[in-house]
């Protein structure tokens, strides 16, 4: 799923390393907890795996292929059809309904509207998974900038989610809510990614969820090792 060899990235050409790993790798549905200190890295990593940024040297492959190998459009599309992100601010459009949100990714994807069609279409797909994140029905018509923050936070979820993209990149997705909130946020998360066959890779200040997880990645600890799997 995620395979990442001899990566060296820096934010200005001829900075210095924000990152430098040596090998990473990832199955099919595995969940992975990235954590570590602000400022080491873990925003550019998950950037990195989605295909936004480029390494200075190495390489990054998601379902084997290289990001680099492919052109800036090409990139929008190969994310588009395998990627589901959820972002730290959830990035909602606030003039669109909340299921209009939801289905965003399907316009800009074949792939994932074509996988909504067992479940009766993009709709109804966006219904069902807003269903599982709690959200009642009479949210549904809304502005997504009228919901609460907890709110926006699983439509965000289920906008990720739609289709079933291959790779759930979330970026302190219970940042927002308070302790009583995130774990049963991060039972919807990765129960939800279990359902859609989904490999997630959650960046968290919040060590206590980490032992959910399949794989605990510390990116200090990463980048002081030579090689690993």
């Amino acid at each position: 799923m995620i395979d990442i060899e001899s990566l060296r990235f820096a934010w200005t050409q001829g900075g210095a390393d924000t990152l430098v790993l040596g090998r990473l790798h990832l199955d099919p549905g595995q969940t992975a907890f990235l954590h570590g200190p602000s400022g080491c890295g873990k925003s550019s990593l998950l950037g990195l795996l989605a295909g936004v940024l480029s390494p200075r040297e190495g390489r990054v492959s998601l379902l084997g292929q290289d990001w680099a190998a492919l052109r800036a459009g090409q990139r929008d599309a190969f994310r588009a059809d395998h990627v589901g992100v959820i972002f730290q601010q959830f990035n909602l459009l606030p003039y669109l309904s909340v299921l209009d949100n939801v289905t965003l990714p399907c316009r800009f994807s074949a792939l994932r509207l074509q996988r909504c069609k067992p479940a009766g279409g993009a709709q109804a797909s966006a219904q069902s998974w807003l269903q599982r994140m709690g959200l009642p029905s009479d949210l549904w018509p809304r502005r997504a900038d009228a919901l609460s923050v907890g709110q926006q936070q699983r439509v965000a979820a289920a906008r990720a989610l739609i289709g079933q993209p291959e790779l759930i990149l979330a970026d302190e997705p219970t940042s927002a809510l308070d302790a009583a909130l995130r774990r049963d946020f991060m039972d919807l998360l990765l129960q939800a990614a279990r359902d859609a066959g989904s490999t997630l890779v959650c960046v968290s200040h919040d060590e206590q969820q980490a032992a959910r997880f399949d794989v605990q990645w510390s990116l200090p600890a990463l980048q002081t090792q030579e090689g690993f799997a």
